[in-house]
């Protein structure tokens, strides 16, 4: 099956699906930072928003490393 016809069946399913869960996955994994951002922070306590608020700005610029990227360096880590 080539990449246009995953696609489609992707669509599809996700058309016909009342799976409100599955709905919501497929939105995170297609838009993590507007997931993130939607997240109410404003009732916790300052320092911890302020965390939050360097971490989102960590995030948005790129200033991070993937599970994969990290699971990489453990294992270098453990080599040594």
């Amino acid at each position: 099956m080539n990449t246009k016809d995953k696609k489609e069946e992707i669509l599809q399913k996700l058309r016909s699906t009342t799976d409100e869960q599955l709905i919501e996955e497929v939105y995170e994994l297609l838009n993590p930072s507007a997931v993130i951002e939607d997240i109410p922070v404003n009732k916790l306590p300052q320092e911890l928003q302020n965390k939050i608020s360097r971490a989102l700005d960590d995030f948005k610029n790129g200033r991070y490393i993937t599970h994969d990227q990290m699971k990489q360096k453990v294992e270098q880590w453990l080599i040594r």
